[in-house]
This record gives structure tokens, sequence and C-alpha cells, in this order.
């Protein structure tokens, strides 16, 4: 019987593979086949509990994902979706002071200049350098940062599209929407606007609380002593540039980006911040289960019961999150009402 140290470890361990049935058999370079004794392998005796644990976890994050592939069908339905919280073609493209557009248009070009040149030299080298599997670009930070890179990628493209065609080039249509004859480029941007702001803001609040309350510039012997948290010293590393433009530049970029350009952020859109981190979360347990490869974070093995609160607390954040953005970059007002609108600002479907 393995030790209670080793059996909750992330160490990858023979029956903690969701494989139960099949045996490998030579290493990381056997063969898998049919286990003689079901039972024995499964080793239910041994750890009955962590089995409960990782079926508990395995269908929290599928029922998220059910959530929010239920919340964007109920969307797309009542036409929530080209409603876009009442954003218009031009919306999508012009300055928050004047129709010209050519400053956001700049703006955007630099924002994306800026983080895919971070992403490349900061993220993606490292990880090419550390081994270069997949294992190594499972950090959800990262992943948060490679979405507002493409992010301000799909906003420099509209924008070139809305400042050179003027709003009235084919393909700026009525609707947004992903198929048929809508403007499949403006709901793509908004898509990606909920969930780059979405993920950098719960991952940056979590950076700064880790900041305050469990400092990591110090080894892991020191890290939870009071000693520790009150040494300012044990902070330092999150003061070093590439920290700063990681965790501070990606929300300030947003800011401004929400400053000049005013984008709508709609409740109906929060599906997509679900599906990125159910995403994640799928990839990190088909690592572990399949490829035999340690989970992604300590609080990600779903043989651990906290798994179960961590995992369900980070969905739940991205969801508060997306209700608080959208409180917060509508002044407190929350997805504008078409009986609010005139003119230009009309919802699209309204512009017939």
């Amino acid at each position: 019987m393995a030790s209670p140290s080793k059996a909750w470890s992330t160490t990858v361990d023979g029956d903690e593979h969701a494989l139960w049935f099949m045996n490998k058999g030579g290493g990381n370079g056997g063969a898998f086949t049919l286990s003689s004794d079901f039972q024995a392998f499964v080793k239910w005796e041994d750890h009955p509990l962590k089995y409960l644990f990782a079926t508990v976890c395995l269908v929290s994050t599928l029922t998220w994902i059910g959530f929010a592939g239920d919340n964007l069908q109920f969307h797309r339905s009542y036409a929530s979706l080209s409603f876009a919280g009442g954003c218009t073609t031009k919306q999508l493209w012009k300055n928050s002071w004047n129709e010209s557009g050519v400053v956001l248009l700049v703006f955007r070009l630099s924002a994306f200049a800026a983080s895919a040149w971070f992403t490349v030299t900061q993220i993606i080298k490292p990880n090419i350098a550390a081994g270069g599997t997949v294992g190594n670009f499972m950090n959800f930070h990262d992943w948060s940062f490679y979405l507002l890179t493409v992010f301000f990628l799909v906003g420099s493209l509209v924008s070139i599209k809305g400042v050179c065609g003027g709003g009235t080039a084919r393909g700026y249509d009525k609707f947004l929407g992903h198929n048929g004859d809508v403007n499949t480029l403006g709901h793509w941007l908004l898509t990606l606007y909920s969930a780059a702001f979405t993920t950098a803001l719960v991952c940056d609040v979590l950076v700064w609380c880790e900041l305050l309350f469990a400092p990591q510039c110090v080894s892991e012997h020191f890290r939870g002593k009071l000693s520790t948290l009150l040494d300012p010293t044990s902070r330092l590393c999150y003061f070093e540039w590439s920290f700063l433009a990681g965790f501070m530049g990606n929300l300030l970029l947003l800011l401004m980006e929400s400053t000049l350009g005013q984008l709508t952020f709609p409740k109906c859109y929060l599906s997509t911040p679900l599906f990125v981190f159910g995403l994640f979360t799928v990839m990190n347990y088909v690592q572990h289960e399949v490829f035999f490869k340690d989970w992604a974070y300590d609080q990600l093995n779903f043989f651990r019961w906290t798994t179960i609160l961590y995992m369900n607390g980070f969905f739940g954040l991205l969801f508060g999150g997306h209700f608080f953005l959208n409180w917060f970059l509508s002044m407190g007002e929350g997805d504008k009402k078409p009986a609010t609108m005139g003119g230009e600002h009309m919802p699209l479907f309204s512009q017939q």
C-alpha cells in the first residue's frame, strides 16, 4: 500500500489514471493491455476517496462547460448576441470622441506589437527553452496574455477595415454573429474582448492577493510564515518589469482600450471566459490521465478534495468578474437598453 504522502502528491502514480480498465507495461513506451484484475488495478480499498474527489471535480468541470454552452445558446436564440449590449457597427472601430477611428487604430496596432513582443520573448521562448512540451504551456496566466494578444490583433484588423472602408465595406453588416450574413469580425472582437478582460482581471487579482498575503519571493521553507508576511523584501520579485508588465500592463492596455474605443461589454458573452478555463481544465486532466504528465497546478489535482473548492472557486471568480466588468465599464448601468438609445447608438438589428 502506498504511503499517504505519495498517494496525495502530484506525482503520477500508476493507479491515478482515467484508463483504469487498462494496464501499461514497459514504462512510458509500453503498450496498453486490458487489466487482468480490474479491482486490483483500481485499488479502491487503498484510496477510496480520491476517486470520489476526481469524479466530483470532473463532473463540476463538465457542469460549468455545459452551463456556458446553455447560456450561449440562450442568447443566440433571443438575439442577445446580435444586440451585443447595444453595440453599433461604428462603435467597433471609431474613437470615443470622434468618428475617425485613426487614434484607436494606432493604439490597437501599438498594443498588439507590445503584447506580441512580450508574449514571444517572455512566455513562448522560455517555455520552448524549458522543453517545449504541452505541459510547459499549461499556465493559465500565460493563456490570459495569449487572449490579450489575439484580441488586439483582431481589434487592429477591425480598425483597419473600419477606417479604410468607413464602416460601409462589405462585411460590416447590421448583425453581430459567427455565421451567415453577419458582422463576423465584430462578433469575434467582442468575444475576445470579454475573454481577455475577464481572465486578465481574475488572474491579476489573484496575483495581487498572493503578493499581499502569501508572497513567493522566498524559498519554500519560509513561505506561509508570519515573518515572511511582514517582510517587504519577500515581495521584491513582483516589482520586476516582467511581472509588472504581465500583471498590471495587461489591465492597463484593456482599460485604455475601453476608454478610447468604448466597446460594449455585454452580459451575453459570459460563456467565453468559462469556455476558456473549461478547456484549460480539460487539457490539464487529459495531460495527467492520458499522457501521464504532472498536473498543471497542485490546485488542479483532481484527486484532492481541495481541488473541488479551488476549481469551482475559480469558475465562480470568472463568473463574478464578468458581471463586475459589465457594471464597471458601463459606469454602473449594465447593458444599454433600446429605449435609452437614439441615432448612431441604435442596436445593430434596429438599423435596418
